[in-house]
């Protein structure tokens, strides 16, 4: 078996970088460095190029990156078959998904999957939009939660609930008590915005360029936790999706108020995974279960944005 090394190159392809692979993978940069040499002697050409900013792929590289995936996802099946032989559901899931989820959502159902299936484990990556569907065509992930819009041919949706982009504010703010509002209306106060997220930039940020009211930005950030306690102290309006503020919506410390008259009230977020690629028994479960809380996390949800 060399599921080791095959794991290690697979790391260091994606991130470009010994070091920064050597985190991921909890592995001496030196020893990594080794495996790396040592895989390029055996086959005979060099795999990586080496520059200044990081390592890139050859074109012998690309093709051991495929066999490598390909060699890993069969070594994944074949593991979760031996596990159904015995009884005992096993293997490692890998989940990209938008930044929200990890704030409520997916802390509380990796814990409770874990309960009835303690020999699953997890990887999740908080990623963008594109970058999510990227991960799924390249192998880097199994399962991708993002907004169900336009996706790649070889991407499908197999769970997705309605869950339109919303003006979020403080219990206080004095936009506070209106039942909808337009984008104008939000642009007369301080906009806490997101930056690298293709989906609030396409439907919320060209509107408000529209409306040459950009310049009010207090903040644009990619980070949700950044803007939370901006958003509690009543700083300004931002632009989220219900899915990261159950916690603060039941609490009564925030509003979520819909935005009339724009394309943000029709977006649903779906469950994706590779259109063509066999999953595992464990992916599968995990399917399962994160579309059933994903319906019971929304149905929570409805009460706060009037659904």
């Amino acid at each position: 078996m060399h599921a080791s090394i095959l794991k290690y190159f697979t790391e260091v392809a994606r991130s470009g970088s010994i070091r920064k692979a050597s985190e991921e993978l909890n592995v001496a940069t030196s020893a990594l460095s080794r495996q790396i040499k040592k895989l390029e002697d055996e086959l005979g050409t060099p795999l990586f190029e080496r520059f200044s900013d990081g390592l890139r792929l050859t074109l012998a590289g690309e093709i051991v990156l495929r066999h490598a995936r390909e060699t890993l996802h069969d070594y994944s099946i074949m593991r979760s078959d031996l596990g159904d032989l015995t009884g005992k559901k096993t293997g490692r899931v890998h989940i990209a998904c938008l930044d929200s989820l990890t704030v409520q959502f997916l802390p509380e159902l990796v814990r409770r999957f874990h309960t009835r299936h303690p020999a699953i484990d997890f990887r999740v990556r908080t990623e963008s939009y594109n970058n999510i569907f990227r991960f799924l065509t390249e192998g880097d992930c199994d399962i991708g939660v993002t907004f169900d819009l336009a996706r790649p041919n070889d991407i499908e949706c197999v769970f997705s609930v309605k869950m339109p982009l919303m003006a979020i504010v403080a219990a206080h703010h004095p936009l506070s008590r209106q039942k909808s509002l337009t984008l104008q209306e939000c642009a007369q106060f301080p906009l806490l915005l997101q930056l690298d997220n293709e989906v609030m930039s396409s439907m919320v940020a060209v509107e408000l360029g529209a409306l040459d009211r950009v310049s009010r930005t207090f903040v644009a950030t990619n980070s949700q936790m950044m803007l939370k306690p901006l958003i509690l102290s009543g700083a300004g309006v931002a632009f989220f999706t219900p899915l990261g503020f159950l916690r603060e919506l039941e609490a009564g410390e925030v509003v979520a108020i819909r935005i009339s008259g724009s394309r943000v009230n029709d977006i649903e977020v779906g469950i994706v995974t590779p259109r063509r690629r066999q999953l595992t028994r464990a992916t599968e479960l995990v399917i399962e279960y994160l579309s059933t809380e994903l319906e019971e996390f929304t149905s929570r949800l409805k009460v706060y944005i009037g659904e």
